[in-house]
């Protein structure tokens, strides 16, 4: 398990899906080892989007860092839900893993493309959250073997799920009595 091959081999992957090669499924590991070496990347590229933006805003404290990726691990483990039963109800011939890889890796480009793009402007992220919906959009497609409209969909509901639990795990830490 060597996480820079896996890196690299990500990119060729992503690389087919988004040329429309077949093939594109061999480039991600989808066992165990392959789903912890993503999650791995994206922790990596989690730390380093806060890292970047800790430079402009200043460093968040232990807390409000233990919290931010217990957020992010939770809107991973929904995200993760969501997919598998909407392959389920989908009846879909791709397995949870065979998108769940590709999309925590399409999650880590995004965290670090969004690096620069905060850089420009708050707003300027959104961009990376649309290139995320496209590649995952893509990899309905390519992976899945999705019809247009129902990858367009599939990618629609994830996106949704990215946003919506982030803004509502916030909120109900807002519930909480501050110390």
């Amino acid at each position: 398990m060597n996480p820079l091959a896996e890196l690299t081999a990500s990119f060729r992957g992503w690389s087919d899906i988004l040329a429309g090669r077949p093939g594109a499924a061999a480039q991600f590991r989808t066992d165990a080892g392959g789903v912890i070496v993503a999650s791995l990347t994206l922790l990596v590229a989690i730390l380093l989007s806060v890292a970047a933006q800790s430079a402009g805003t200043g460093i968040p404290t232990l807390m409000q860092f233990v919290f931010g990726l217990i957020g992010q691990a939770i809107t991973v483990v929904l995200l993760a839900f969501v997919m598998a039963r909407a392959l389920r109800v989908l009846k879909a011939q791709a397995g949870i893993n065979a998108l769940l890889v590709p999309v925590l890796y399409a999650l880590s480009y995004m965290f670090v493309v969004a690096i620069p793009l905060v850089l420009i402007g708050p707003n300027a992220a959104l961009l990376a959250v649309l290139g995320l919906g496209y590649l995952i959009y893509r990899a309905g497609r390519a992976l899945a073997g999705m019809k247009i409209g129902i990858s367009i969909a599939f990618a629609g509901l994830c996106v949704i799920v990215l946003v919506v639990v982030p803004f509502g795990l916030y909120m109900l830490l807002s519930l909480l009595p501050s110390a």
